[in-house]
């Protein structure tokens, strides 16, 4: 995560492409539910000899204190005895296990539907305009089983006027703000796409979701796990778990926050998405030091709030330059008082790193973590040079 400060400006987060084909859409507020496809898939699971019908099936917002889910069945074998919905991210990345919450259904005999909510609360809570996938379970009075295929839904607030744009690269939301805004952070990453590619390969599989608010009470209205307290106010997360940045801009000079918004935070936290998807998701091994996925990351801003290899130059002629490859224990921290040491000194190592045979030795290396190699190892294979000799 990129730390910085815009005078009394707070800000985080990204969004999409500009130049591309961008849909930008004004979201009416409405309050019904998402219609969903009756037949959702072609191979529903299911144990026994029952026939199943659905016919009625939606996801309804009731953003932000959760969402609901409806169902209307019915089996040759009997009434349907219990219901439940279960829900999850629609990313399962190679070595993850899927998180799935499961809510039990309640059937109201008058409308013959199961309804089944989730609410949020101090332990969890969902961030607005993320999708999510889901599926219902179903069992009847002869014990046949029923497992709708999932189906993907939209956590959307519907109780303010939203604008959408869309791209090849990104979905982006913003509330309360100035069409410049998503302008520009579509121009940044826009920019900055054939790097991403280039390093890793190929796009991210997903669109990610690019999620900004303009007013501080809209944020703090999802925010059910923080304390809110001033001195411990979170003001932007990124959400690997459902592909999706969240952000909030406040206060003070609000073109230089969106500048740094969008040519250094955002482009920077992309960065992020990137390694969660291509190394975090296949790697066994927890040998990667953070200054060096912050420095990766850092790299992909395209403006500096100061001289970050001039800061590092003047650490090592001074003498203070920490050693690197070493114990991650014992390397540069990237949290904690002195947080923009670790983050400046990976940068300044990607510049060298790149130095040596430029994009290709960034991707091998890259290409080497994701394979699980050690990561000293990765550098030794990639540069052909010691440990010793690289630091």
């Amino acid at each position: 995560m990129k730390r910085f400060t815009i005078a009394m400006v707070m800000i985080v987060w990204f969004a999409a492409i500009f130049g591309l084909a961008i849909l930008n859409l004004e979201l009416t507020p409405t309050v019904r539910a998402q219609e969903l496809p009756v037949l959702m898939v072609e191979n529903p699971q299911q144990e026994g000899t029952a026939d199943w019908t659905i016919s009625d099936m939606t996801f309804e917002s009731n953003y932000p204190i959760g969402f609901t889910f409806k169902i209307k069945a019915s089996s040759s074998g009997g009434a349907i005895t219990r219901a439940r919905a279960l829900w999850y991210s629609p990313l399962l990345r190679p070595s993850e296990t899927r998180n799935i919450q499961a809510q039990e259904g309640e059937f109201d005999p008058e409308t013959g539907l199961w309804t089944a909510t989730w609410e949020a609360s101090a332990i969890m809570m969902v961030p607005p305009w993320v999708e999510l996938m889901f599926h219902w379970e179903l069992k009847d009075a002869a014990g046949n089983s029923f497992e709708t295929e999932p189906t993907i839904a939209e956590y959307a607030d519907n109780t303010r006027q939203w604008t959408r744009s869309e791209s090849d690269a990104a979905t982006v939301f913003t509330f309360d703000l100035g069409p410049e805004v998503k302008e520009t952070v579509l121009d940044a990453i826009a920019q900055q796409q054939p790097q991403y590619e280039a390093v890793w390969g190929a796009p991210l599989p997903r669109k990610p979701r690019v999620v900004l608010f303009g007013s501080l009470d809209a944020w703090m209205e999802w925010r059910t796990v923080d304390d809110n307290a001033e001195e411990s106010m979170i003001i932007g997360q990124t959400f690997d778990q459902w592909n999706a940045v969240e952000q909030v801009l406040f206060g003070g000079d609000m073109d230089a926050a969106i500048r740094e918004l969008a040519y250094s935070t955002v482009v920077h936290e992309i960065e992020h998405l990137y390694q969660a998807e291509y190394v975090w998701s296949t790697r066994d091994v927890y040998d990667i030091p953070s200054w060096f996925m912050e420095g990766d990351a850092t790299f992909f801003e395209l403006e500096q709030s100061y001289d970050y290899l001039g800061k590092v130059q003047e650490m090592a002629a001074n003498d203070v330059l920490p050693p690197l490859l070493v114990d991650p224990a014992d390397a540069p921290r990237t949290d904690g008082d002195n947080a923009r040491d670790g983050y400046d000194i990976g940068y300044t190592f990607i510049v060298w790193l790149r130095e040596q045979g430029g994009v290709e030795t960034h991707h091998q290396v890259m290409k080497l973590l994701a394979d699980d190699v050690p990561f000293f190892s990765a550098l030794e294979q990639v540069t052909g040079m010691s440990k010793e000799e690289i630091e």
